[in-house]
Protein backbone atom coordinates (compact mmCIF):
# COMPACT_ATOMS: atom_id res chain seq x y z
CA UNK A 1 0.00 0.00 0.00
CA UNK A 2 2.49 2.71 0.86
CA UNK A 3 4.91 1.49 -2.32
CA UNK A 4 2.07 2.22 -4.07
CA UNK A 5 1.20 5.89 -2.34
CA UNK A 6 5.11 6.14 -3.26
CA UNK A 7 4.74 5.47 -7.07
CA UNK A 8 1.36 7.36 -6.75
CA UNK A 9 3.39 10.58 -5.55
CA UNK A 10 5.88 10.17 -8.14
CA UNK A 11 3.24 10.69 -10.54
CA UNK A 12 2.33 13.47 -8.66
CA UNK A 13 5.82 14.99 -9.51
CA UNK A 14 5.74 13.29 -12.65
CA UNK A 15 3.23 15.78 -13.59
CA UNK A 16 4.89 18.93 -12.19
CA UNK A 17 7.57 18.33 -14.50
CA UNK A 18 5.26 17.68 -17.36
CA UNK A 19 4.28 21.67 -16.81
CA UNK A 20 7.33 21.97 -17.46
CA UNK A 21 8.64 19.85 -20.02
CA UNK A 22 5.23 21.35 -22.23
CA UNK A 23 6.65 24.57 -21.30
CA UNK A 24 10.02 23.81 -22.87
CA UNK A 25 8.60 21.42 -25.53
CA UNK A 26 7.10 24.58 -27.21
CA UNK A 27 10.73 25.70 -27.54
CA UNK A 28 12.95 22.78 -28.27
CA UNK A 29 10.04 22.00 -30.85
CA UNK A 30 10.60 25.46 -32.39
CA UNK A 31 14.51 24.83 -32.44
CA UNK A 32 13.76 21.48 -33.55
CA UNK A 33 14.51 19.47 -30.70
CA UNK A 34 13.36 16.14 -29.01
CA UNK A 35 11.95 17.04 -25.48
CA UNK A 36 13.51 14.86 -23.13
CA UNK A 37 11.11 12.90 -20.90
CA UNK A 38 12.57 12.49 -17.01
CA UNK A 39 9.36 9.57 -16.23
CA UNK A 40 11.79 6.79 -16.17
CA UNK A 41 14.81 8.50 -14.32
CA UNK A 42 12.69 9.61 -11.65
CA UNK A 43 11.07 6.35 -11.34
CA UNK A 44 14.35 4.82 -10.71
CA UNK A 45 15.56 7.73 -8.08
CA UNK A 46 12.27 7.13 -6.43
CA UNK A 47 12.41 3.16 -6.67
CA UNK A 48 16.03 3.06 -5.16
CA UNK A 49 15.02 5.04 -2.05
CA UNK A 50 11.91 3.38 -1.26
CA UNK A 51 14.46 0.33 -1.09
CA UNK A 52 17.25 2.62 0.98
CA UNK A 53 14.72 2.94 3.23
CA UNK A 54 13.31 -0.46 3.94
CA UNK A 55 16.91 -1.73 3.91
CA UNK A 56 17.94 1.41 6.24
CA UNK A 57 17.76 -1.29 9.66
CA UNK A 58 18.92 -4.12 8.05
CA UNK A 59 22.36 -3.39 6.15
CA UNK A 60 25.40 -1.73 8.09
CA UNK A 61 26.23 1.99 6.75
CA UNK A 62 23.18 4.01 5.57
CA UNK A 63 21.55 3.61 2.25
CA UNK A 64 19.39 6.64 3.30
CA UNK A 65 22.64 8.52 4.12
CA UNK A 66 24.44 7.25 0.62
CA UNK A 67 22.07 8.80 -1.59
CA UNK A 68 20.95 11.75 0.37
CA UNK A 69 21.57 13.96 -2.22
CA UNK A 70 18.42 12.76 -3.28
CA UNK A 71 16.34 14.75 -1.27
CA UNK A 72 18.27 17.82 -2.06
CA UNK A 73 17.04 17.51 -5.92
CA UNK A 74 13.76 17.56 -4.64
CA UNK A 75 14.44 20.40 -2.12
CA UNK A 76 15.66 22.12 -5.12
CA UNK A 77 12.52 21.37 -7.34
CA UNK A 78 10.24 22.72 -4.42
CA UNK A 79 8.50 19.69 -3.61
CA UNK A 80 8.56 16.72 -0.96
CA UNK A 81 10.21 13.66 -1.67
CA UNK A 82 8.14 10.51 -1.99
CA UNK A 83 9.10 8.10 0.31
CA UNK A 84 7.71 4.83 1.06
CA UNK A 85 8.50 1.19 2.29
CA UNK A 86 8.38 -1.74 -0.07
CA UNK A 87 6.20 -3.77 2.08
CA UNK A 88 6.91 -6.84 0.16
CA UNK A 89 10.70 -6.41 0.61
CA UNK A 90 10.27 -5.72 4.33
CA UNK A 91 8.32 -9.43 4.56
CA UNK A 92 11.32 -11.09 3.06
CA UNK A 93 14.14 -9.10 5.67
CA UNK A 94 11.74 -9.42 8.40
CA UNK A 95 11.69 -13.27 7.95
CA UNK A 96 15.24 -14.00 7.10
CA UNK A 97 18.30 -13.96 9.16
CA UNK A 98 20.04 -10.70 8.92
CA UNK A 99 22.86 -11.76 6.96
CA UNK A 100 20.12 -13.26 4.50
CA UNK A 101 18.17 -10.12 4.70
CA UNK A 102 21.42 -7.53 4.49
CA UNK A 103 22.87 -9.53 1.84
CA UNK A 104 19.43 -9.61 -0.16
CA UNK A 105 18.95 -5.64 0.00
CA UNK A 106 22.56 -5.11 -0.65
CA UNK A 107 22.00 -6.81 -3.86
CA UNK A 108 19.27 -5.25 -4.72
CA UNK A 109 20.09 -1.64 -3.71
CA UNK A 110 23.40 -1.90 -6.19
CA UNK A 111 21.35 -3.29 -9.32
CA UNK A 112 19.30 -0.61 -8.48
CA UNK A 113 21.83 1.83 -8.24
CA UNK A 114 23.58 0.61 -11.86
CA UNK A 115 20.19 0.99 -13.34
CA UNK A 116 19.95 4.61 -11.92
CA UNK A 117 23.50 5.18 -12.68
CA UNK A 118 22.24 4.91 -16.41
CA UNK A 119 19.30 6.83 -16.64
CA UNK A 120 21.50 9.63 -14.74
CA UNK A 121 24.10 9.61 -17.66
CA UNK A 122 20.81 10.40 -20.24
CA UNK A 123 18.62 12.84 -17.75
CA UNK A 124 22.60 14.53 -17.36
CA UNK A 125 23.09 15.10 -21.22
CA UNK A 126 19.51 15.35 -22.47
CA UNK A 127 18.18 17.69 -19.76
CA UNK A 128 16.90 21.03 -20.00
CA UNK A 129 19.84 23.23 -18.03
CA UNK A 130 16.87 24.52 -16.15
CA UNK A 131 16.43 21.44 -13.99
CA UNK A 132 18.84 20.27 -11.56
CA UNK A 133 21.72 17.50 -11.58
CA UNK A 134 21.00 14.37 -11.46
CA UNK A 135 22.03 13.36 -7.36
CA UNK A 136 25.05 11.53 -6.65
CA UNK A 137 24.00 7.76 -5.38
CA UNK A 138 26.41 5.64 -3.43
CA UNK A 139 26.33 1.73 -3.35
CA UNK A 140 27.98 0.44 -0.67
CA UNK A 141 29.55 -1.93 -0.15
CA UNK A 142 27.44 -2.01 3.30
CA UNK A 143 28.63 -5.43 4.43
CA UNK A 144 32.55 -6.84 4.14
CA UNK A 145 31.61 -10.20 2.20
CA UNK A 146 29.04 -10.65 -0.12
CA UNK A 147 27.18 -12.94 1.81
CA UNK A 148 27.19 -10.17 4.56
CA UNK A 149 28.02 -13.45 7.48
CA UNK A 150 29.69 -11.26 9.07
CA UNK A 151 26.26 -10.11 10.47
CA UNK A 152 24.59 -11.85 13.25
CA UNK A 153 21.02 -11.28 14.38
Amino acid sequence: MRLTRCFALSYGLLAGFSGIATAQEAGSAAAGNDVYDPKVFLESMVSYRSLALTCEDVIPGSPMSDSGEVLTFFTALGMAEPLAIDQKMRRITTRLVRAQSASICTEKLQDRAVRYGELAVEYTTKRPKSWPEAPRILSGPWCRSESCSELSY
